[in-house]
């Protein structure tokens, strides 16, 4: 059995570092994925660290930049990765990002967090792409791997170079005609592009919507609680198979509330009718057993503070003026005087 979800094609070249790609010095490489490489950089405009991606010229088209260029600059939100600028570069698109120092997500995974630390994360992580959804934008490449976790605590997606408008597009290949055999963690360019492992099964077969980032979204969560994704499959095909006929895996072990499972089957639904109507109704949804299972230490710091009421309303008033007056060492005003007794 291969590893799913971590394959990517052979690697093209990227730039030097130390080249200058328009103003952007580049540093260091952050790393390397299916559609392009990522550095470290320095704006002398601004005397500020960025992080430039520069895709590869098979990913980079004059349109595509356009259209980016576009996307992204509606996209202002806190649990979204900022981006500065984007350009060309020999024939090549880049983009110049905020730099955010942390990990990702799956390798925030790899060691073991508190069910509730988990849950906020992938919350932050919901308003992130609900964002990106009001700004008009398909993220259709959401995964583990594109959410961050900063060193200040913040969680951001990011990696929107796959973005489109939610408008219509021309119909892409579908995966599973072009990539059948493939392991299902491989990003293929020119074809329904994506991660076929988080990809719904409409996106597969070329068609990407918000409901279908629902869906990526989704199984990154299951992922994250379960500690395994929902669908099995080493082949795309296999993959399709199982998640058009909602075949879920489900490891018995993890103490996940069977509410909070429930609403993620509903967002990993076959068809995109049958999930949430848009990314806040599935937050909402994921929010309820949290605020449900703090209601009950919420009714005992009502009660306990109802108790200290009484007690000091019960207490004489008078013997605690003169504590007081007391402990201060301070004369009490003759204005203040003992309630009579009845």
């Amino acid at each position: 059995m291969g590893i799913v979800g971590e394959m990517t094609p052979a690697l093209e070249p990227g730039p030097a570092v130390g080249a200058t790609i328009d103003r952007y010095r580049l540093d260091g490489v952050l790393g390397h994925g299916a559609m392009g490489v990522v550095y470290s950089a320095h704006d002398p405009a601004l005397d500020r660290a960025v992080a430039v991606k520069v895709l590869h010229a098979t990913a980079s088209t004059p349109a595509r930049l356009e259209a980016e260029a576009k996307a992204l600059a509606r996209l202002a939100h806190p649990n979204v990765v900022r981006v500065y600028d984007v350009g060309d570069y020999d024939g090549r698109t880049f983009v110049a990002m905020e730099l955010v120092v942390g990990t990702t997500l799956r390798q925030w995974l790899r060691q073991a967090h508190p069910l509730d630390q988990v849950l906020a994360v992938i919350a932050q992580a919901g308003l992130g792409l609900a964002a990106a959804h009001r700004a008009g934008l398909v993220h259709r490449d959401f995964k583990p791997d594109n959410v961050l976790i900063a060193d200040d605590g913040r969680v951001l997606v990011g990696d929107f170079g796959l973005a489109r408008d939610v408008g219509p597009w021309p119909m892409e290949a579908p995966v599973s005609a072009v990539a059948d055999g493939a392991a299902v963690g491989l990003t293929t360019t020119g074809t329904a592009v994506g991660t076929p492992a988080y990809m719904a099964p409409e996106q597969m077969l070329g068609s990407a919507t918000p409901a279908s980032d629902q869906f990526a979204y989704c199984v990154t969560a299951w992922e994250a609680l379960f500690g395994a994704r929902p669908f099995a499959g080493d082949t795309v095909a296999a993959l399709l198979d199982n998640a058009r006929a909602g075949r879920i895996v489900r490891p018995d072990q993890r103490g996940v509330p069977r509410a909070i499972e429930l609403a993620l089957r509903r967002g990993l639904a076959p068809t995109p009718a049958a999930r949430f109507a848009a990314m806040p109704d599935l937050l909402r949804a994921l929010a309820a057993p949290r605020r449900a299972r703090r209601r009950p230490w919420a009714l005992l710091a009502a009660v306990v503070a109802a108790s200290v009421a009484v007690v000091a309303l019960t207490r004489r008033p008078g013997a605690a003026v003169t504590s007081t007056c007391a402990r201060s060492g301070a004369a009490c005003s003759g204005r203040m005087r003992r309630p009579r007794s009845t």
